[in-house]
């Protein structure tokens, strides 16, 4: 790619030669990840993991991230300068009506999600079904676009029986004429990913690493279907933090996934920031070899429009997943009470939430952990992740660098 993009939107990061120079691109949301680190000969070497170039003999502490939305010429020539272009992160615009913005939102995902059945012709798409709306509302759409769409559900062993995720994705599954595969994974099955979840999610928080713990089962199970075509994975991340839809969880006394006080537009700043260092999608699939696709990504800047009114409320949230998918789903997807993918039900049974928790595996043992793996001290840590954003560096070909 000679030219410069103006825009993009979706997950990208690479290091590809252009001409004499060098190019480096990441994401404006920076949904993919990537980082670098100087060599003893002065050289520059990147990785997708810092654990990668930790295990070349690299210090973790010399490891900074490719900043997100930045465009990055790197000269052969060391005596010549770095070029730096800044993708903005959306096209800022005056708030629209919800009717205006949800017909924008359907547009969008409707052609992004034609142009990648087209791009991949002959793939085996999969669509992970939670249950709510925001998987539920792609894989409506996915089925209209990708033929031979597969749903798949993920489901902790409970004592209890099936989780409330795992009833209504069967419901859904079956009112939608998809057909489900359900992954239902032992506690110790769950628990023997950690290692991995923390390497490839890049993040010791336990929020992200609950998340990719889920992830990373399905991921395997995927994996393991039969097929000779390539697959692809669909998810419905995202739409959470462009609507600032998070809350605390309760268990046992004590309550966990904590956020900032803030008004819900500035909350939302704050969610959108973080995804700088939230990897429990693109790398917990990319560690089984699966390519994962965030259709609400390519929406981001009529997200990013929406009324203030619409943010932090499940009410909201419910208005405009109508406005958007209409008649696709059926009623009671619209009408179902939030629940997050590590907690699975909305009574007493907490999912891998409740099982890190009775296992020991608290917040303190995460980042512990994380820091053991990547031999570094804790103190690190909070020079690594700061504000919800990776230390971040752009790469220059002489010492230093605009942070």
């Amino acid at each position: 790619m000679a030219e410069l993009p103006a825009s993009l939107r979706g997950s990208a990061a690479s290091v590809a030669p252009v001409g004499p120079n060098w190019r480096i691109i990441r994401d404006p949301l920076g949904v993919n990840k990537l980082f670098w680190t100087r060599g003893d000969d002065g050289g520059i070497v990147f990785a997708a993991r810092p654990k990668v170039l930790v295990e070349q003999g690299h210090p973790f502490e010399g490891i900074s991230a490719v900043p997100r939305g930045s465009i990055t010429t790197l000269p052969a020539d060391s005596a010549d300068e770095t070029a730096v272009q800044t993708i903005p992160l959306w096209q800022r615009s005056a708030a629209r009506s919800l009717e205006i913005v949800a017909a924008e939102i359907r547009s969008t995902l409707n052609r992004y999600l034609a142009a990648l059945a087209s791009a991949r012709d002959g793939a085996q798409f999969l669509v992970c079904l939670s249950g709510g709306l925001d998987s539920s509302g792609i894989a409506a759409l996915a089925r209209e676009h990708c033929s031979g769409l597969v749903a798949v559900s993920f489901d902790l062993e409970r004592r209890r029986g099936e989780s409330d995720d795992r009833v209504e994705a069967k419901r859904l599954a079956h009112d939608l004429n998809l057909p489900l595969v359900c992954v239902t994974s032992s506690p110790d099955s769950v628990l023997e990913k950690l290692d991995m979840v923390l390497t490839e999610g890049i993040d010791w928080r336990d929020f992200n690493v609950h998340a990719a713990l889920v992830n990373a089962s399905l991921a395997e199970a995927i994996a393991a279907i039969p097929t000779e075509d390539a697959k692809v994975v669909l998810t419905g991340d995202l739409a959470n933090e462009f609507l600032a839809d998070y809350g605390p969880e309760h268990y046992a006394g004590s309550a966990y996934y904590d956020l900032p006080r803030l008004s819900p537009g500035a909350l939302r700043t704050v969610l959108v920031r973080g995804l700088d260092t939230s990897n429990r999608e693109v790398g917990i699939f990319g560690a089984w070899g699966l390519p994962v696709v965030q259709p609400y990504a390519a929406a981001v800047d009529s997200y990013l429009a929406l009324p203030a009114d619409l943010l932090g409320s499940g009410d909201g949230k419910r208005r405009l997943g109508e406005a958007v998918f209409g008649g696709l789903l059926p009623r009671y997807a619209y009408d179902r009470p939030k629940i997050r993918a590590q907690v699975g039900s909305a009574g007493e049974d907490k999912g891998i939430l409740a099982l890190c928790v009775e296992r020991g595996i608290h917040a303190d043992y995460l980042r512990s952990r994380f820091a053991s793996l990547h031999g570094t001290s804790l103190a690190s840590l909070d020079r690594f992740i700061r504000a919800g954003m990776y230390r971040a560096v752009v790469p220059a070909s002489r010492a230093g660098g605009a942070a």
